[in-house]
């Protein structure tokens, strides 16, 4: 199920009202015609950083021309794509706002010249320029910090947080209680699109996603893990999110699996990625049956920055992580064997043969009796499980509907 992420009005990004004030000053001052310097919007993930650059810009109808850390690949891209909106209104007399996402991506694999083009642009720039970074002291955007005016993002409370997963659950109509809400909230570490996430898995999850998302507060939870690989596109921030995550190695690797064609959207990018994934891997397994764990050296590298490196194309936003089916597969399927051994102890009080025979000889004709005694006779057939093997009904359900 598809839901609704993002807020329709400024009034609705909740928490950092200053920094809000300070932006929407920014749009007023120069829709009366004054000169501004180009802002720049740094901090913590999930703090609404862009929503809120974009929403103002549409409240003051403003056509935004965005470019994000895949858009800045040389100086003939940022002046194809940027010079001439930063110097000139629509067809339709519309101001341009020039809107640069993740700005701290830049990196020499993507940037050639770009950050040069960049700086030049905002020099001349007549239209209103916002950027926007997590980190505005980042090596890689040294050279903006003589050329913007900055507005700061705060990492947002718990209970900000709390109060927009209850506005997103009552607009998406989520069947989530109060108190998974504030479970969430509170180990969300003030990333509100990551709680988001969260309530999103959990409408439809099982109890094995629940049980992963409930790992938050001990270390990064894997949403966070897994937006480190697929969206960096330098070395060493993927690196260091297999360390950091709340779920092993092993788990990683099918979260990643599960996820990177949601991610990676781009064949050519989506096949590198998976030959990266592969090697993980098979590195994974020689560690394991040689007992030389060296070899997760090597893992690591391919599972986060051989991925997070293997693409030449922006990830895909736009849909949020799935719990690896195999894991799901894993957990249902211990729920049937757990079933099946129950009513098995139960048979063999009146079947006398161990519990193995019983599942591989027994159970099975059982099954078909159950089944064709259901479709003929009712509630005889329950009345007779119940006399003959000393059975409950959803037992008897239980094996015509899940014993072949």
């Amino acid at each position: 199920m598809a839901f609704d992420y993002s807020p329709s009005s400024i009034r609705e990004i909740l928490g950092n009202e200053d920094a809000i004030f300070q932006l929407e000053r920014y749009a007023a001052e120069i829709d009366q015609g004054a000169q501004r310097r180009p802002i720049l919007i740094s901090g913590p993930p999930g703090t609404g950083k862009s929503a809120s650059a974009r929403l103002v810009a549409e409240e003051h109808g403003w056509n935004i021309v965005e470019l994000n850390a895949s858009d800045y690949r040389d100086k003939e891209s940022i002046d194809r794509l940027l010079l001439a909106a930063s110097q000139a209104r629509t067809i339709f007399g519309k101001r341009n706002l020039i809107l640069l996402d993740e700005i701290d991506e830049l990196a020499p694999r993507f940037d050639k010249g770009a950050g040069s083009a960049i700086a030049a642009m905002l020099k001349t720039a007549k239209s209103p320029v916002i950027l926007i970074a997590n980190d505005r002291w980042d090596q890689n955007i040294t050279f903006l910090r003589n050329n913007v005016d900055n507005i700061d993002f705060k990492k947002l409370p718990n209970a900000t947080v709390a109060r927009i997963l209850e506005n997103f659950v009552k607009s998406n109509k989520i069947n989530v209680d109060k108190d998974t809400i504030d479970a969430i909230a509170n180990r969300s570490n003030g990333d509100a699109r990551s709680a988001i996430s969260d309530i999103a898995t959990l409408d439809s999850a099982d109890k094995a996603a629940v049980e992963v998302i409930g790992m938050r507060d001990r270390k990064n939870d894997v949403f966070s893990t897994l937006d480190k690989i697929f969206f960096s596109n330098t070395y060493s921030a993927p690196l260091a999110a297999p360390a950091n995550s709340d779920v092993d190695n092993d788990m990683l690797i099918k979260w990643i699996d599960e996820n990177l064609p949601k991610r990676y959207v781009n064949q050519e990018d989506l096949a590198s990625a998976y030959q990266m994934l592969s090697s993980a891997s098979m590195f994974a397994t020689r560690a394991s049956r040689s007992q030389y764990y060296t070899y997760w050296r090597y893992m690591n590298v391919c599972m986060s920055s051989g991925i997070a490196l293997s693409k030449n194309n922006y990830p895909d936003k736009s849909r949020h992580y799935s719990f690896p089916r195999t894991i799901s597969s894993l957990s249902k399927s211990k729920e049937r064997r757990s079933a099946r051994t129950e009513i098995a102890r139960k048979l063999k009080r009146k079947i006398h043969l161990n519990i193995s025979r019983i599942i591989k000889l027994e159970m099975p004709i059982l099954a078909k009796m159950a089944r064709y005694g259901i479709k003929e006779n009712g509630d005889g057939t329950y009345d007779y499980f119940a006399a003959r093997f000393g059975l409950e009904q959803k037992e008897v359900d239980w094996l015509a509907e899940n014993i072949n």
